[in-house]
Order: C-alpha cells, then sequence, then structure tokens
C-alpha cells in the first residue's frame, strides 16, 4: 500500500491522539458538558405522539438492533477486507463470534442498541410511576448524541466510499448487504435520524465532543489491536504508521462531531417546523443509504466472476 514515508508515523499520531483526548477533557469539564448532559434529557421524555406509540416505538427499534448483534454472534460465516499489520497489504478474513465487533460500524450498533433499550426503560417509566435514576437519563442523551454522528459518517462512508471502491475493483461484495451489516450501515441511522423527528430532543453543540472522544477512543483500540491482537487494520487509513495517519486519525474524530453539528441545527429546524425539520433530515438519509447493488453493480460483479 502506497501512503507510507521512509519514518514510521506511530509516535506523531499517537501523540495527535494525546491531544485530541485532552483537548476533549478540557472542553468537557470548562463547558461542564455532563450538565447540559441531564439538562437536555429531559426532552428525551416528551413527543407529539401518544407515549403508548413512543414506547413501541423503542421496543422495536431495540428489538431488532439488539437482534442484529445476536445474528452477528451466531454467524458461521464472515468477510471482512482488511489491511495487514506485517505485510501492509490488504488481505480476506472471515472473522467469527467477538471479532465481528472490531469494526467502527459495529461499535456505532452497540451505542445505539444501548441507547434504545435505556430509551425504552424511559418511556416504560411513563406509565409505571417509576422514576430512573439520572445517570441512566444522562447516558440516554450520550449514547443517542454519539451515535448519531457516528452513524451518519459510517452510512455516508460505506455508500460514497467502501461501496465505489469494491465495485471499481470488481470484488463480489454482496455481504455488504445481509441483515447486520443493513442494520450498521443503515437501520442504525435510521432509526436515530427518525429519533429526532419523532422526540424532538434539545441538543447542544457541545455534545459535538462526544464525536472526538469516541473517534479517539477507536483509533486507541485499533492501533494495539493490530500490535498485539489481531494483527490487522479494518480500516486501512487508520494505521498509525502512514505518513499521513495523524491527519487521518483526527480527520475521524473530527467527521464524526461534523456530521452531529450538521444534525444539531437540523434538530433546531425540527423544533421549530417539524414538517421542513423532517423533510431535510429524510432527504439526507436517502443521500447515504443504500439497501442493495446498483445493476451495474451486478454486471461488474458477473464479469469478474467470467473472467
Amino acid at each position: 500500500m502506497s501512503g507510507y514515508g521512509e519514518k514510521d508515523s506511530t509516535g506523531t499520531s499517537i501523540v495527535t491522539l494525546g491531544v485530541i483526548a485532552v483537548f476533549s477533557l478540557i472542553f468537557l469539564f470548562y463547558w461542564d458538558v455532563l450538565s447540559l448532559l441531564e439538562k437536555s434529557s429531559v426532552s428525551f421524555h416528551t413527543s407529539f405522539l401518544p407515549d403508548s406509540v413512543i414506547l413501541f416505538w423503542h421496543m422495536i427499534c431495540f428489538l431488532v438492533s439488539g437482534y442484529a448483534i445476536v445474528y452477528m454472534f451466531r454467524m458461521k460465516t464472515g468477510t471482512m477486507v482488511v489491511l495487514d499489520h506485517e505485510s501492509r497489504s490488504e488481505i480476506t478474513l472471515h472473522p467469527l463470534g467477538i471479532r465481528k465487533f472490531v469494526t467502527f460500524s459495529s461499535w456505532t450498533l452497540i451505542c445505539s442498541v444501548v441507547y434504545f433499550l435505556l430509551a425504552t426503560l424511559s418511556s416504560f417509566s411513563l406509565f409505571s410511576g417509576f422514576v430512573l435514576p439520572s445517570w441512566m437519563n444522562t447516558a440516554q442523551v450520550l449514547l443517542f448524541t454519539t451515535a448519531l454522528g457516528a452513524g451518519f459518517l459510517t452510512s455516508t462512508v460505506v455508500r460514497h466510499v467502501i461501496l465505489p471502491a469494491e465495485v471499481k475493483q470488481k470484488r463480489v461484495h454482496e455481504h455488504q448487504f445481509y441483515f447486520h451489516n443493513q442494520l450498521m450501515h443503515n437501520f442504525t441511522t435510521i432509526f436515530l435520524a427518525f429519533e429526532i423527528i419523532l422526540i424532538q430532543p434539545e441538543l447542544r453543540p457541545h455534545f459535538a465532543v462526544f464525536g472526538l472522544i469516541i473517534g479517539t477512543l477507536y483509533a486507541l483500540f485499533a492501533f494495539p489491536f493490530a500490535y498485539f491482537g489481531g494483527g490487522y487494520y479494518v480500516y486501512s487509513f487508520i494505521d498509525p504508521r502512514l505518513k499521513l495517519a495523524p491527519l487521518f486519525v483526527s480527520g475521524l474524530a473530527g467527521a464524526i462531531s461534523a456530521f452531529y453539528l450538521g444534525l444539531w441545527v437540523l434538530s433546531m429546524l425540527v423544533r421549530y417546523n417539524g414538517l421542513v425539520g423532517g423533510v431535510a433530515i429524510i432527504v439526507w438519509l436517502s443521500l447515504i443509504v443504500q439497501f442493495r447493488a446498483e445493476e451495474f453493480e451486478r454486471e461488474d460483479e458477473t464479469n469478474s466472476l467470467q473472467g
């Protein structure tokens, strides 16, 4: 793979992540973001729809997303094109079980599942009269805002980067449209987007810091995993030895935050005018999700198999 310089950039990459982490912590405490999370949590308990409808919606999202995780564990097959740490070249692996959860999209799915679990409990508490602990309400907002930016980034990258690259290389990639991948790449994003429309939560721009944090955490996981664990990088750009690795890792974290800020703007529009804001979110979704291979993709794959 090109992109490696004469000097290993690992040290610079780690320092970059350290700077981002310190900046994020300073931001968290200076702006008292945890207190803002608690204040915003109140808006997650109301909707223009009946409480019973919202409870049903949350339960469906949780059960479908949760089943995707169970499905991934139970699958006896798996396909993953990764960057081998030693050879610095792409290889195809067939991970099973827990090894399927090394992708960033699986982290996003897990955040979403936990969010909808807490949202279901929150909705149920409105009927039972049981009051949830304040930390659960805070965690609900934290998980939602984290998964929101990560989900929209994941869907965008899959549709506009990964799938076109697969087609260009004429590589069979029907596994990208299996049930669990559909959940990670499409429906997680859709569920979270419709949560904005249905709940109309009060989001704050400060919560963009969680995009920096999850991006940094994933990079800090990916580096030692490749060095001491799996021996590969799920995404080639995450290799800290690349010349532009510091830019790539900071770009990952920054992109998640940028997507969140865009959704924060739309959330304000939804609160001001639900119809206009809802249409804007649906249009954005239509540009980043993809549920099946297009005709030209199938033709390319067929030709590659016949060649």
